[in-house]
């Protein structure tokens, strides 16, 4: 059956259905074997929507700084699917943005989309104090700004958790325990309770290995501001408070948590 076309017409239909992947340009009619093979051995392959993946060059495993977000009540039964997409839309655009002012540019990372959210591998050398101050001021900045105007259904609010390690790569991402702890940091119920209760349009959580290591060297440092690559300061550590959250493996885990009421208290009015 596979040395016609319509046999490889067939197979080509479920290699695309089973990897998520679409030629660029596709012969019309009915092609001949030859035609597909050509056509397949141009190679041009389209990656799955919202999904980028981590090039094969890249040193792997590699250490790096890790940072996961999720979009709150995005499963809400007010939402349907246009609100769901459009939400998704501005949630990319919002990064985008963020992480373009906090000196992390978009583009230089890695991200996997998650739905409802999505997990960002920052490139190898970038500061991880960098997310902790300056992109969680601009994130703050950023969605303030856009739910100025916005409806309880279409306001936008993230749940961001940072975490740092190695990461390994096969064919459908990128894994490891540390990106493992970085969800369950992010799924933790205290978290989820914290920010309900605060009603901010951000929170972000870390764990206690990346705040202890970067701003727990001495008592002094917790007054100390989060500096970006530039120097700048945002936030300071003693912003954080600790909380321990459970999680499947994740058993009363420290971890700290940051809520910027204070930073955007100053925007109302802009």
């Amino acid at each position: 059956m596979l040395d016609t076309a319509p046999g490889i017409m067939s197979l080509y239909t479920l290699w695309a259905a089973r990897t998520g992947r679409v030629l660029r340009d596709a012969p019309a009619g009915e092609p001949t074997p030859d035609e597909l093979i050509e056509f397949w051995a141009d190679d041009l392959l389209e990656e799955p929507f919202g999904r980028t993946r981590v090039p094969p060059d890249l040193p792997l495993p590699m250490h790096t700084t890790l940072i996961a977000v999720d979009i709150v009540g995005f499963g809400r039964r007010c939402r349907d699917t246009a609100t769901q997409r459009n939400v998704r839309r501005e949630m990319y655009e919002r990064l985008s943005a963020a992480f373009a002012a906090a000196g992390l540019p978009w583009g230089a990372c890695r991200h996997e989309d998650r739905g409802d959210g999505a997990l960002i591998i920052a490139p190898t050398g970038a500061d991880p104090a960098s997310c902790l101050g300056r992109l969680a001021h601009h994130l703050a900045i950023v969605l303030h700004q856009r739910n100025r105007f916005a409806c309880d259904d279409t306001r936008l609010r993230l749940r961001v958790a940072v975490h740092h390690g190695y990461v390994e790569r096969d064919a459908y991402g990128v894994f490891s325990p540390a990106t493992s702890h970085l969800f369950r940091l992010l799924d933790a119920d205290e978290f989820k309770d914290a920010l309900h209760a605060a009603g901010a349009d951000i929170g972000l959580i870390t764990s206690d290995s990346l705040y202890t290591q970067l701003f727990a060297r001495t008592a002094q440092a917790r007054e100390q501001p989060v500096a970006g690559p530039r120097g700048d300061g945002f936030a300071t550590p003693a912003g954080y408070r600790m909380i321990r959250v459970s999680c499947k493996e994740t058993h009363r885990a420290k971890a700290w948590l940051w809520l910027p009421s204070h930073l955007v208290t100053g925007l109302e009015g802009r």
